[in-house]
């Protein structure tokens, strides 16, 4: 698709939400964005901003828009996302209030104090009441693992599956589906213009919050004093080696289930970022 295609395609979307009489001098701006997916700054004549993100063709998302919407709409009552403007559920568009604030990178995210500002957002996020889907892990595992394409050639491939099932059916069992979780947490969903806001609810679920906490070290690439810190931030005391070492249990699950998420984006369309994910968590998880 060339640009001006995605132009004229979120013209069409934004009319269909909010009407042509809204869209007089209109001005629509590509924001970067994720894997597959763009979004669009818009900017209203009266100087309204908004974000206009565009459906993915094909999603290995959790969620519905419908849920994720009323996920992200929690959030924001909390003052932790963006305000949902509107929907479209029939094409997967979402129409959030622009909050201004730059996405982190990885590196920020490891500063000790962004690590005691996620970990206060997070314990907020947590204590929302949810009707989310449970996040079990086993089947999500077992739905990847199954969708592999036969072509695919990596040695490992098997090995690790079978530890990624084991590691999922081990949280699934010893954990609690109780908190409103992220479940996506790099770095660049989280946005920071002095307060923090989350974005992207399209992998929220009822789940347990150390699992929030494994995904932010395991995609952020903390080290074990970053995980102590962090860990020690969110439930304000020291951690025990036990908690310490199920922590790397399930940072080690969420590296799994996101190289194997990478491998069937990168077989579906065989975008650069993809690559990267694969390569960039396959050399990791080599490395463990």
């Amino acid at each position: 698709m060339t640009r001006a295609d995605g132009l004229a395609e979120a013209h069409a979307a934004l009319e269909r939400i909010v009407g042509t009489s809204s869209l007089d001098n209109v001005r629509l701006k590509a924001l970067a964005a994720g894997t597959r997916r763009s979004s669009w700054l818009v900017t209203f004549a009266d100087g309204t901003r908004a974000v206009l993100r565009m459906p993915e063709r094909r999603s290995n998302a959790l969620l519905d828009l419908a849920t994720e919407s009323r996920a992200m709409s929690a959030a924001a009552a909390a003052g932790i996302a963006p305000t949902v403007i509107a929907t479209d559920v029939e094409t997967g568009v979402l129409l959030t209030r622009y909050r201004p604030g730059t996405p982190w990178t990885p590196v920020d995210a490891r500063k000790p104090d962004n690590i005691r500002r996620l970990a206060a957002i997070l314990r907020a996020l947590h204590v929302l009441p949810t009707e989310l889907p449970v996040f079990a892990a086993e089947p999500i595992a077992r739905r990847y693992l199954a969708a592999l394409p036969s072509t695919f050639s990596e040695p490992r491939a098997a090995e690790w599956g079978g530890e990624l099932l084991k590691l999922a059916r081990h949280y699934d069992t010893s954990y609690s589906p109780a908190a409103f979780c992220h479940n996506d947490l790099v770095a660049a969903n989280v946005l920071d213009d002095g307060q923090l806001a989350l974005v992207d609810f399209e992998y929220a679920g009822r789940a347990d919050p150390l699992l929030d906490l494994a995904n932010v070290a395991g995609m952020n690439g903390f080290d074990r004093e970053q995980q102590r810190a962090l860990l020690a931030a969110y439930w304000q005391a020291e951690p025990a080696s036990d908690a310490l070492a199920e922590l790397e249990r399930l940072i080690r699950m969420v590296r799994l289930m996101a190289w194997f998420w990478a491998v069937l984006g990168n077989a579906a369309d065989d975008s650069l970022v993809y690559a990267l994910y694969v390569a960039e968590l396959g050399a990791r998880l080599r490395q463990e």
